[in-house]
């Protein structure tokens, strides 16, 4: 696991993988952290991303790519077709109920705080999802 409040992604990255570096990287934040993910990529590594919660813009070092031989590709789950969605939901759900996978929560603010919310989203780079509670 690498927390990224007591870390760099890049060097939790090496420290996991005894510095190869990882073959797949998805990426659902985007802004700077996308830039972070594609410098951690092992050689011949494939980035995916699919979300810009922390922004639509970066720059990137095309070095990551060029030297690595790596790839950068997109994924919108709202262009799958709907019968994709339903089946990808049969074998989550699931998942989520048993325990199998738990989503990681930095912290649950209430729907009245939903502003100090976003501010600790943005500025506190948190490790796990930020939850708004109705």
């Amino acid at each position: 696991m690498i927390d990224v409040s007591r870390e760099k992604l890049g060097d939790g990255v090496r420290r996991i993988t005894d510095g190869y570096g990882a073959d797949i990287v998805i990426d659902a934040i985007g802004g700077e952290v996308l830039s972070e993910a594609l410098a951690t990529l092992a050689p011949g590594g494939s980035l995916t991303t699919l979300g810009y919660s922390a922004g639509r813009k970066t720059t990137i070092d095309v070095t990551d790519l060029i030297w690595k031989r790596a790839s950068i590709k997109s994924f919108s789950l709202f262009a799958q077709p709907q019968a994709a969605v339903i089946e990808a939901w049969k074998v989550i759900v699931p998942l989520l109920q048993s325990g199998a996978i738990q989503p990681i929560v930095a912290k649950p603010f209430p729907l009245a705080k939903a502003a100090e919310a976003l501010r600790y989203l943005v500025e506190g780079r948190p490790f796990g999802r930020v939850v708004v509670t109705i």
